[in-house]
């Protein structure tokens, strides 16, 4: 990882983002830049005021990041609108990962709109990260979920990269096929034995697909399958393992993370319980 971009809307929050992406270009030796857009319909003395402000609250902030001393750092504040000027600075900063704070909650505006991550997430292609925790460490525990497809398996290795010191907790959930239809104990036990035995076989399968790639160089990897909804596996895991990253794939089509999680990544990006990583394939 070469280059980071970091977009800070100046919030209280926003300084554990900066500091997780100065210290990440540290780990990586990557050149980071950081973005606070002002908006374009301000009367033109007000938002020149602003940039100002701006960038020279973002200076003070990198200051007094003792870490921001061994990282190139260059930092603007635009005129323009938030997740579009966002994203094409990262296509011409060539930005591998874009790095947000957790907004402010706003039941109105993001019925309508959607937050400023959301929007990013649906209209780019870059991975973005959501930081809500303070930084304490590098990422050491990560909790990845994963349903066998592209998309999972993308945000996998670049979890990875980002991380390659750490734990990788793979995470499935599946149903039992006509559950609801079934009578009686014993048949309901037989079939979902049967179901678990096929998704073993297959989880065999994918895990070695998957240690033929960049997983080889995880050296810790749990792979958990526990029967129930994604919401509710999800869920669970994290309140068992208390992960500090939690990760996500998602494909370019229907905006955030369809491929796997459906709605409930929505709700994870709108109320993060961690850190969470969100990846596309393509």
């Amino acid at each position: 990882m070469k280059r980071i971009l970091m977009a800070t809307d100046l919030s209280a929050r926003s300084d554990r983002a900066l500091d997780r992406a100065v210290n990440l270009a540290r780990e990586h030796g990557a050149e980071l830049d950081v973005v606070h857009v002002v908006d374009e319909d301000l009367p033109e003395a007000l938002a020149a005021a602003q940039q100002q402000a701006a960038k020279e609250a973002i200076e003070a902030e990198i200051g007094r990041l003792d870490s921001a001393n061994e990282v190139r750092v260059s930092v603007r504040s635009v005129l323009g609108q938030a997740y579009i000027d966002i994203l094409d600075l990262a296509d011409k900063k060539g930005a591998e990962i874009i790095v947000l704070g957790v907004h402010r909650f706003d039941a109105l505006r993001d019925m309508f709109r959607g937050t400023t991550a959301e929007r990013i997430v649906r209209s780019g292609h870059h991975p973005v990260l959501l930081v809500k925790d303070r930084v304490a460490k590098r990422y050491g525990r990560a909790l990845v979920g994963v349903d066998f497809s592209v998309y999972s398996r993308r945000a996998v290795e670049f979890a990875i990269d980002l991380a390659p010191a750490g734990e990788f907790h793979l995470v499935h959930a599946y149903d039992v096929p006509f559950k609801g239809f079934l009578h009686g104990a014993e048949t309901r036990r037989d079939v979902s034995e049967q179901h678990r035995a096929q998704f073993d076989r297959m989880i065999e399968d994918e895990m070695a697909t998957f240690l033929s790639g960049k997983l080889k160089n995880a050296p810790r990897l749990e792979c958990i399958m526990k029967e129930g909804s994604p919401r509710e596996v999800i869920n669970q895991q994290v309140n068992d393992l208390k992960p500090d990253l939690l990760v996500i794939g998602t494909h370019g089509r229907t905006g955030v993370a369809h491929a796997f999680l459906g709605s409930v990544a929505e709700d994870i990006l709108k109320n993060p319980p961690c850190d969470v990583l969100v990846v596309k394939a393509w």
